[in-house]
């Protein structure tokens, strides 16, 4: 786990190690995602391994719609 600063202006760092290990540079667009009360951060110039797998089982859902009936699921538990 790496820590990080929120800047007054709203920015965060990250760490030079995630950049280069997830091809993050100036201007890359990420996705930021609230599961279970935690800020994730997915770059999109990274395709997780359920994207990749798109179109190897017919029908497959795409990260988006697993993450959305993760989210009704929760909020149907609270």
């Amino acid at each position: 786990m790496m820590t990080t600063k929120l800047s007054e202006k709203g920015q965060i760092v990250i760490p030079i190690e995630l950049r280069r290990k997830y091809n993050i540079g100036p201007g890359t667009k990420v996705e930021l995602m609230d599961i279970g009360g935690e800020i994730v951060i997915i770059p999109l110039t990274v395709k997780s391994p359920i994207e990749q797998a798109k179109g190897f089982l017919k029908g497959g859902k795409s990260t988006r719609e697993l993450m959305k009936a993760v989210r009704r699921e929760e909020r149907r538990l609270e």
